[in-house]
């Protein structure tokens, strides 16, 4: 089992169908399209005063383990492994 906590700075992108896509910063301008990774985040996992348009914060989570990615029940779990805090920018 992996409980390596990872933490990335993230930004909200857009709201679709109680999802809200958020862009993971490290990865901005990298990848296809230099657009980066790309998460869909459920929108209600995120505090109300950080779902605006642009909002910046902190994404914690715990990666799955390559059998974990092959779990139909820990996929479907990977949600209890993100939690979103505020970013203290100084």
């Amino acid at each position: 089992m992996n409980e390596q906590i990872m933490r990335e700075t993230g930004r909200v992108l857009f709201h679709l169908n109680g999802y809200t896509k958020v862009m993971l910063e490290r990865t901005e301008g990298v990848g296809m399209a230099n657009f980066g990774i790309v998460w869909d985040i459920e929108t209600e996992l995120i505090p109300f005063h950080l779902r605006q348009i642009g909002s910046r914060f902190i994404v914690q989570y715990t990666p799955l383990s390559p059998e974990e990615m092959n779990d139909p029940a820990a996929l479907h779990d990977a949600k209890n492994r993100v939690e979103i805090f505020e970013l203290n920018e100084e």
